[in-house]
């Protein structure tokens, strides 16, 4: 009886005695989408796609025109059995046909139907263009024609020789990026945005994208498909090709769908490789800027827009295809809505978008992760934007809000009070709705977590217990052992210098050689004797300095305590300058922690930090109380370690236009020093310390407004 009712439906009667068939532009081709079978409608004149199971086209195999609709259905109850359609999704399924014009039949069309379907459309059409008014596509010719006869010219490029050849290119020009990277990074922005390079960019783009378009085009000839369609997309009032290539989706493997959706980031990164070695050749001047603006171009936008997978462009097309889910990113926000209906509005009755196993975990991770990537994409745009054109970056500020949120919101709105998947449970749907909604803004507003800022640091030591060389010369011999305890003035190295001690035995002899010259004229000539005696004294103080920095060679400890000499197995015979620390005498207890805080966390850590806790990295088991003992007034660039800095293993980027050695960072910090409790011993200066500065327990709110109210205030400048 559950079967019966479930087989039959109420509203059978409206469709049993119609006789319909496919349009004759209609083809339907086999394909596999997660080893589940399916079959793919193709409407030539539209370029439109519809999957359906196998269930659904044997029926549509059996409206011949001849043949009613109730006809049809007892031959696919009697062949299939239960896995025969039932008349609720047979009414679905010609509704869908019917919607996608590619029905016809021996019934009067209904004129009304068509013509709001027509109204409906153009409404449809005009929304889109006033929601996306910044890419209007203008349809030019059918270039089918010209690439079948020129495709012979390019297939050699489309084979395997080709992919290698690509990949040989493409490494080429990475090499070469870094090689030359800090040339390519310096002052980027502003090279980029100065008006000569603007004009630039406006002629390579178009270039840069018509060879892009072709490379679709040429791949979905290579593998026998057709593309009917080329036109001028006007992106951000910027005229750019673009050609139809729909035709893919009827290739069965789903490898070479993903080509032919990568066809357009391969020409790109090609050209990229192709301009980097350009530019790496080239002498400053037209050539070499366009090269740039090539790599920029070919490179930049497949990163973070084109070959990304989280934007519909090129890349989400190769992951839908590769992951074999068709129209990933609509179903993934269907089956989030799916979600939301069934979890929390408690409907009963909707269709799950997933039809395989594993698409459910992909729809979840795709609809969230596409969703903050956009965010961000947005929210770093314009603010970009923002701080070149104010009023222009308030405009894109609007219409981001007004798509990413405030029309989702009035969809939901139209949907909870208006559908009637909710006729029957409205009531407890919004009361179930609203509870989430008040149990989410209680987490975020009222909870308090727990806050801290996190920090690394290094154990320093003070300047007296650094081994400083005070002159230029070579490790000649280590004079005591790693780890001894050693007396304050105690030597610890000696240094050589044959050129210094040559000089030395020269000035000796030269203050000999003057002092016996004045002596043999002191008494017969009193005026060539004072002019001697002057040089006799310059001798002297040469010799005085001389044996000053010979003094110098000898390393001496400055303060008492053990011995650390880094590298000390193979210090001997290593150069060393004036004024380099070769090495330390700590008694290795009460370590300094230097630290680094950036400028944005700067006043929280300042003014607000209840305790500070400290782990070594040499004993990260035992957590230490620290106070912060000194800090450094204003703000400062300067690292008191390279381990800090990203070079070393730490977080900090350096400033690529400094030299590593001056150890500069891209922005201030807050310099402080940080000590445990007294006695506390330590194993080694200059190893790392995590340091968790904690603050009074914050909602999550609160966080999110305090970090977005800075960026707002840094980016303006207010």
């Amino acid at each position: 009886m559950a079967a019966e009712k479930r087989l039959h439906s109420p509203n059978w009667f409206r469709v049993a005695e119609l006789k319909l068939r496919l349009r004759n532009h209609v083809r339907l081709h086999r394909t596999h989408y997660r080893g589940t079978l399916w079959y793919v409608l193709q409407d030539r004149t539209s370029g439109r796609f519809h999957r359906f199971t196998p269930a659904a086209y044997f029926f549509i195999s059996l409206l011949d025109g001849t043949r009613t609709t109730s006809e049809a259905w007892d031959i696919a109850c009697e062949a299939l059995a239960a896995e025969a359609l039932a008349q609720d999704d047979v009414i679905r399924l010609l509704a869908t046909l019917h919607h996608a014009d590619v029905l016809v039949g021996d019934v009067p069309p209904d004129i009304e139907e068509l013509a709001e379907r027509g109204r409906k459309g153009r409404s449809r059409a005009r929304l889109m263009r006033v929601i996306n008014p910044l890419a209007i596509r203008i349809p030019v010719l059918d270039p089918d024609g010209f690439l079948r006869l020129t495709l012979p010219l390019v297939r050699p490029i489309l084979s395997v020789a080709g992919l290698v050849a690509w990949a040989l290119l493409v490494l080429t020009g990475i090499a070469l990026a870094a090689v030359h990277w800090g040339e390519l990074t310096h002052n980027v922005l502003d090279r980029v945005l100065s008006l000569q390079n603007i004009a630039l960019i406006l002629v390579a783009y178009p270039a840069i994208k018509a060879i892009h378009e072709l490379g679709h085009a040429y791949m979905i000839k290579r593998f026998g498909g057709e593309v009917h369609e080329i036109g001028v997309m006007l992106l951000v009032f910027l005229p750019v090709p673009y050609v139809d290539a729909s035709d893919s989706l009827s290739f069965p493997q789903k490898w070479k769908r993903a080509l032919v959706a990568a066809a357009g980031i391969l020409a790109e990164m090609a050209m990229a490789a192709v301009a980097m070695i350009v530019w790496t050749g080239a002498e400053a001047g037209v050539v070499r800027a366009f090269a740039f603006n090539v790599m920029l171009i070919g490179g930049v936008s497949t990163v973070f827009f084109n070959g990304n997978p989280l934007l519909r462009f090129d890349g989400y097309f190769v992951l839908s295809d590769l992951v074999e889910i068709p129209n990933l990113a609509r179903r993934a926000n269907l089956y989030i809505g799916y979600w939301v209906q069934t979890r929390i509005l408690g409907a009963k009755d909707v269709r799950n978008p997933a039809t395989a196993p594993g698409e459910a975990g992909w729809f979840v991770f795709y609809a969230v992760a596409a969703f903050l990537y956009r965010l961000m994409i947005f929210s770093a745009v314009i603010l970009f934007v923002a701080t070149k054109f104010f009023v222009v970056g308030v405009v894109m500020a609007l219409w981001a809000l007004t798509l990413m949120f405030v029309v989702p919101v009035v969809k939901w709105l139209g949907f909870l009070f208006t559908s009637p998947v909710l006729n029957r449970t409205r009531g407890r749907a919004l009361a179930r709705l609203g509870a989430v909604v008040a149990v989410v803004a209680f987490v975020l507003l009222a909870i308090p977590l727990p806050f801290a800022t996190m920090a690394e640091g290094v154990v320093t030591t003070p300047s007296e217990g650094r081994l400083v060389a005070e002159v230029d010369g070579t490790v000649a011999e280590v004079l005591v052992a790693q780890g001894a305890e050693v007396a304050s003035g105690a030597p610890v190295l000696r240094l050589a210098d044959p050129l210094l001690a040559a000089r030395v035995a020269l000035l000796e002899a030269t203050v000999v050689e003057r002092q016996a010259r004045y002596d043999a004229v002191r008494a017969i000539d009193p005026g060539r004797a004072r002019v001697t005696a002057a040089e006799l004294a310059h001798a002297r103080e040469d010799l005085a300095l001389a044996k000053v920095r010979m003094s110098g060679l000898m390393v001496r400890a400055r303060t008492g305590g053990r011995v650390a000499l880094p590298g000390h197995t193979d210090l001997v015979g290593r150069a060393v300058r004036k004024g380099d620390v070769v090495g330390f005498v700590s008694p290795f207890v009460d370590p300094v922690v230097a630290t680094l805080i950036p400028e944005a966390d700067a006043d929280l850590v300042r003014t607000a930090t209840r305790r500070v806790e400290m782990r070594f990295v040499t004993n990260p088991a035992t957590v230490h109380d620290g106070t912060v003992t000194r800090e450094v007034p204003g703000l400062t660039a300067t690292l008191p370690s390279l381990a800090l800095a990203t070079v070393g293993g730490g977080r900090i980027v350096l400033d690529p236009a400094r030299p590593v050695e001056e150890a500069r960072a891209l922005q201030n910090f807050l310099a402080l020093e940080v000590q445990p409790p007294a006695g506390q011993p330590f194993e080694a200066i200059g190893a790392r310390v995590m340091l968790r500065f904690v603050h009074a327990p914050t909602p999550i709110a609160v966080r999110v407004y305090r970090r977005a109210r800075q960026i707002f205030l840094s980016t303006f400048s207010v």
